[in-house]
């Protein structure tokens, strides 16, 4: 049973680790040639095919944002920097992106309390889903212990190990959703409701972060300079864990 728990635990620790086929190791690698020989737009097509498959590693996506900063598309250098930044926890990263946010005059890169810990969670999150699965699989184990030697079924065990469960499910399927998103169109309106009939509340260019709350139709919720508002969906990119 032990053996079973342990298999279990690597297929799920597993699951959250790209797996690179034999044609896709390939086309990284020549990536990373056409990318070594200066030939950046076409190393760059080779990692976005990479990325759409999300197969990307985290030299892919530094290596991206940097054939986009020099290509002087600072918005898409922005976007692969955070992914790069969320896939590593590298606060060079971040360094990185303040800097050209203050260069653009950007906004939503800031660092305050609460994005310290959404960082934090996001740093420690396999560490969470490990510590997660062990502490189910030792219920688990003790659940049955009970059962099986004791013949009784403990209320107690059953509802913290039904709880812890329910825990791993969530963290897992959900936990690593990041409501993030980048401006990708100049000129973006920022509504007061989701209605192209609604007041403008600001004008917004591409580069700037931006807090998603939620989807109504083809319209984000979403946190701007304090303030809620609703902008189209296709003006925006959402920034993924990878």
């Amino acid at each position: 049973m032990l053996k079973k728990l342990e298999l279990i635990f690597i297929l799920l620790f597993l699951g959250s680790v790209p797996v690179f086929s034999q044609s896709q190791s390939n086309l990284l690698y020549q990536a990373d040639s056409l990318f070594q020989r200066q030939r950046f737009t076409q190393s760059f097509e080779l990692y976005d095919s990479l990325y759409k498959e999300q197969t990307a590693t985290p030299a892919m996506l530094l290596k991206m944002a940097y054939i986009k900063e020099g290509l002087g598309d600072f918005t898409m250098a922005q976007y692969y920097l955070n992914e790069y930044y969320l896939a590593t926890r590298n606060e060079q990263a971040l360094t990185k992106m303040d800097e050209l946010a203050k260069e653009k005059n950007l906004k939503g890169y800031e660092t305050n309390d609460l994005n310290f810990l959404i960082s934090l969670y996001f740093k420690h999150f396999q560490w969470l889903v490990m510590g997660s699965i062990g502490l189910t699989a030792l219920l688990f184990v003790f659940f049955l212990v009970q059962v099986v030697k004791f013949k009784i079924l403990p209320p107690v065990t059953t509802f913290f190990l039904s709880l812890a469960t329910i825990g791993l499910f969530v963290l897992i399927n959900f936990g690593k959703q990041y409501n993030k998103g980048l401006i990708i169109k100049n000129n973006t309106f920022v509504m007061a409701g989701p209605s192209a009939g609604a007041d403008v509340l600001d004008v917004i260019n591409k580069g700037n972060k931006i807090t998603i709350d939620k989807k109504t139709d083809v319209w984000l919720k979403i946190e701007w300079d304090g303030r809620q508002g609703y902008i189209k969906e296709n003006n925006v990119r959402p920034l993924t864990i990878w």
